[in-house]
C-alpha cells in the first residue's frame, strides 16, 4: 500500500499539523534535531571518579531526581524512560504549537525544551545536595567502598562534587540548541509572530 508525502492526502487534522511541522524554519528543526540527538543518545553529564567513569543521558534524568546514587551506579532499565521519555517527545513537538493554531502565546512553547532542561537540573541539583547514599548492609566489598567514597564526596560539599561530575557533549549541544531555540521563539513572539492574513489577488 503506497502511503503519499503530500499532507492534503492525511486526514484533515493531521494534514494541518503535518502542514504545520513544514513551516517551522530550518534553524529550528536543525536545533530539534540536535536536541533529540543529545538527550536520547549522547551523554548528557559524565561522572569521574579516579579509573571509574561514565556517562549518563538525559533521558536518564528522571531516574537520576529519584535516586541520585544513579550517578555513580548507572541506571538499569527501561521502566523509567518510557514516560519521561514521552514528556521529552512532546516538549520537541511543542514548536509545532504556534503553526498549527496561529496563537501569538504559543510561540513561548519554543522554551519547552530548555525550560525542561532547567527544571531537571535544578531538581537534581536539589536532590544531590545532601547524604544521598547509603551504604547497603549486604554490600559486597567493592561496591560498598565505592559507596562510602561517594559518601565522603558528599559529606564534603557540592564544590567537590563539581569537580567528579561534568557536563558531557551532549549536555553542551542540548543547551545551545535549547537556548537558540528559545531566543527564536521569544523573538517571534514579541514582534514577529504575528499572522498576516492571506494575500487576495485583485480582480482581473
Amino acid at each position: 500500500m503506497e502511503v503519499s508525502s503530500n499532507p492534503a492526502a492525511y486526514p484533515p487534522s493531521r494534514a494541518k499539523f503535518a502542514t504545520a511541522a513544514t513551516q517551522i524554519e530550518a534553524a529550528a528543526k536543525i536545533a530539534i534535531c540536535c536536541i533529540f540527538l543529545s538527550w536520547f543518545f549522547l551523554d548528557t553529564l559524565v561522572v569521574n571518579l579516579g579509573s571509574f567513569q561514565h556517562g549518563v543521558r538525559f533521558l536518564d534524568a528522571s531516574a537520576l531526581i529519584a535516586d541520585p546514587s544513579r550517578l555513580f551506579f548507572g541506571v538499569n532499565g527501561w521502566a523509567h524512560r518510557v514516560g519521561f521519555g514521552l514528556l521529552c517527545v512532546i516538549c520537541l513537538g511543542a514548536p509545532v504549537l504556534p503553526h498549527w493554531r496561529r496563537q501569538k502565546a504559543l510561540w513561548l512553547a519554543y522554551l519547552a525544551p530548555l525550560t525542561l532542561m532547567a527544571v531537571c537540573g535544578a531538581l537534581l541539583m536539589w536532590r544531590s545536595s545532601g547524604e544521598f547514599i547509603a551504604v547497603p548492609n549486604d554490600a559486597g566489598r567493592i561496591s560498598g567502598n565505592l559507596l562510602q567514597f561517594a559518601n565522603g564526596l558528599v559529606h564534603h560539599g557540592s564544590a567537590l562534587i563539581a569537580r567528579h561530575v561534568s557536563i558531557g557533549v551532549g549536555g553542551y549541544l542540548a543547551i545551545a540548541a535549547g537556548v537558540l531555540l528559545a531566543l527564536r521563539g521569544i523573538r517571534r513572539f514579541r514582534g514577529d509572530g504575528i499572522f498576516e492574513a492571506p494575500r487576495v489577488a485583485p480582480p482581473a
